[in-house]
C-alpha cells in the first residue's frame, strides 16, 4: 500500500470486535472467509464486510487461489504489525507499522541482490 494509513479510519476499524477478531485469526495463518467465520464464529456476510475495510484499509492483504478442482477462493492475511501512540507536548505522534505488500517484498529482495 503506497498510501498514508489514516489513524482516525484505523482506530474506528479497530473498535470492532469483528475486524480486530479477523486481524487475531489471520496474523499467523492465512484463512478463507469461511474459515473465518468458523473461527471467528461470526456470519459470512459479517465476515465480507469486515474484511473487504480491512483490504481497503490495507491491514490484510488477500490472496486468489485455485483449487485442483478449478475452483478459486480467496484467503486472508494480517499486514497490521504494530501501532504506536506518543503523547507529545504538540499532540500524538501516531505510526502505524504494516507488513509490506508481497510485490514490495519481492523488488526490496532484488534491490537487495543487486546491491541498491
Amino acid at each position: 500500500m503506497t498510501e498514508e494509513l489514516s489513524p482516525p479510519a484505523v482506530f474506528a476499524t479497530l473498535d470492532d470486535e469483528y475486524a480486530r477478531d479477523i486481524l487475531v485469526a489471520t496474523n499467523t495463518d492465512r484463512l478463507s472467509a469461511k474459515e473465518l467465520s468458523e473461527e471467528c464464529d461470526m456470519s459470512r456476510p459479517t465476515v465480507s464486510r469486515r474484511v473487504n475495510t480491512l483490504v481497503e484499509q490495507g491491514l490484510l492483504e488477500e490472496y486468489t487461489h485455485v483449487d485442483p478442482a478449478g475452483r478459486h477462493y480467496r484467503e486472508y492475511e494480517a499486514r497490521l504489525e504494530r501501532i504506536e501512540v506518543l503523547l507529545r507536548d504538540e499532540g500524538f505522534d501516531i505510526h502505524i507499522d504494516v507488513r509490506p505488500d508481497p510485490a514490495d517484498r519481492i523488488t526490496s529482495i532484488f534491490e537487495n541482490m543487486r546491491g541498491d
